[in-house]
């Protein structure tokens, strides 16, 4: 026992590995890489800025749109009478008489004005017999709005009086051109103001954008929504201006600032649809007139004609018989219903915006140096990992920023710019950045 050791030796522990020497080029593959990312993030903007993403951006704008938003409620500065049906026993176009009738009714109940959306400009016996009757009560009613249709037969005609012009400024090479156009007939129209409802859908009938603007004659002039938009506002369209790509200025003839309406160098302005209807109140056309004989005698309509008093009122078909027919974001719409919601994208200030262009510069800069140094320090799996939590981070803030004010952060060309910034990560983590061994030192050294 007294040869026994006094203790048991210890396996003796393995050596530690070493740890890993640091990169010594470290700081130069983050310098690559940070520089790298200032190459794609200016290539991508180049391509941004440029529209070439725009076939893949809108589709996604549309989708947006389609997402159910703040709550807005139908505008109660505008007012519908839809003529929603087309009996077989009346085809369409309908006599002036019918329109005559009702703008009557109408003008007890003090509407601020009626613009009629259809192009009155039939000649025939069966539709101009009541012109005269029609004349009378439109001077009667003062502030009478009317459709007219622009073309381009190389037959130049004489634009309608009131059709207008105003001061432009800027390249209009852009602006759609027009030497001719389809005018409502004098015998009713008379003073009246008038503006073009050319509306130039996208291919597939889809609307996404109304021109304000149209170039006749070498003069800037009026569309439709823009003419009915002046007027209600109290805005004079000849001490207004438009500068291209910024936007419409409307003034009142003293000069006071009533609008800024953004405008691109077509002159088009983005409609900010909504899923409800523009205007708060809409009725048949046809029931317009059982309305009024109701309140003639006393009796409570389902609808109050004196509710149009102040509003704006559009008459204009929305039957689904109607050749044009516009795919938008909320659904198949007629061109009444789009050119509502294009001004009540006006009245409401309601408008889409980008970014600002230097904001979203100086945010694609940032984001790709961040996302190639990212690479470089963390390695391709945990980098990954991060971009795609950053990705699913700035759709949600797409969704939420257009959802509550409007403002569009563009996705295809954020998805190209974190893929692009994986990349050039990658690459400045592979580059060899080791100096190549000089033939002339081997020599020496053997």
């Amino acid at each position: 026992m007294d040869e026994l050791p006094l203790s048991i030796p210890a396996q003796p522990a393995a050596p530690s590995r070493p740890p890993e020497p640091p990169d010594p080029s470290l700081k130069r593959r983050v310098s690559l890489a940070a520089g790298l990312g200032v190459l794609w993030a200016t290539f991508t903007l180049l391509a941004q800025f440029s529209g070439t993403l725009d076939a893949l951006e809108e589709p996604l704008l549309d989708w947006r749109q389609s997402l159910a938003s703040q709550p807005a409620r139908p505008s109660d500065q505008l007012a519908l009478i839809a003529i929603d049906n087309i009996p077989e026993d009346r085809p369409w176009p309908w006599s002036r008489f019918d329109y005559a009738l009702v703008l009557r009714s109408l003008i007890d109940y003090s509407p601020n004005s009626v613009v009629f959306e259809m192009n009155l400009n039939d000649r025939d016996p069966e539709y101009s017999s009541f012109d005269e009757t029609f004349s009378h009560i439109v001077q009667r009613a003062n502030n009478v709005i009317f459709a007219a249709t622009m073309l381009n037969t190389g037959k130049p005609g004489p634009p309608s009086a009131k059709l207008g012009a105003i001061p432009a400024f800027g390249d209009t090479r852009q602006v759609t051109r027009f030497d001719s156009g389809i005018w409502p007939l004098e015998t009713f129209a008379g003073d009246s103001l008038v503006g073009a409802t050319n509306l130039e859908p996208d291919s597939g009938q889809r609307l996404r954008d109304i021109p304000l603007v149209f170039l006749f004659d070498g003069k800037m002039t009026s569309s439709l929504v823009l003419q009915a938009t002046a007027q209600f506002l109290g805005a004079d369209l000849t001490a207004s201006e438009v500068q291209m790509g910024r936007g419409i200025f409307l003034r009142r003839a003293d000069g006071r600032l009533l609008r800024t309406v953004p405008i691109d160098e077509q002159g088009h302005m983005r409609i900010r649809y909504r899923s409800e209807p523009a205007a708060s109140w809409a009725v048949n056309f046809d029931n317009v007139l059982v309305y009024d004989d109701q309140l003639q005698h006393g009796l409570k309509p389902e609808h109050d004609l004196h509710a149009v008093a102040k509003r704006q009122v559009w008459i204009g078909r929305t039957d689904s018989a109607q050749r044009e027919r516009y795919k938008t974001p909320v659904g198949i719409l007629s061109p009444i219903e789009a050119q509502l919601q294009a001004e009540r994208t006006i009245l409401d200030q309601d408008y889409v915006r980008p970014l600002p262009p230097m904001i979203l510069a100086a945010l694609y800069l940032l984001i790709a140096i961040g996302a190639a140094v990212a690479v470089v320090r963390s390695g391709l799996i945990h980098a990954a990992m991060q971009l795609a939590i950053f990705l699913v981070f700035w759709v949600e803030s797409a969704v939420l920023a257009f959802r509550l004010y409007n403002v569009i952060l563009p996705l295809p060309g954020f998805a190209m710019l974190m893929f692009g910034a994986f990349i050039v990560g990658l690459l400045a983590s592979y580059w060899d950045l080791e100096p190549e061994s000089d033939p002339r030192q081997l020599k020496l050294d053997i």
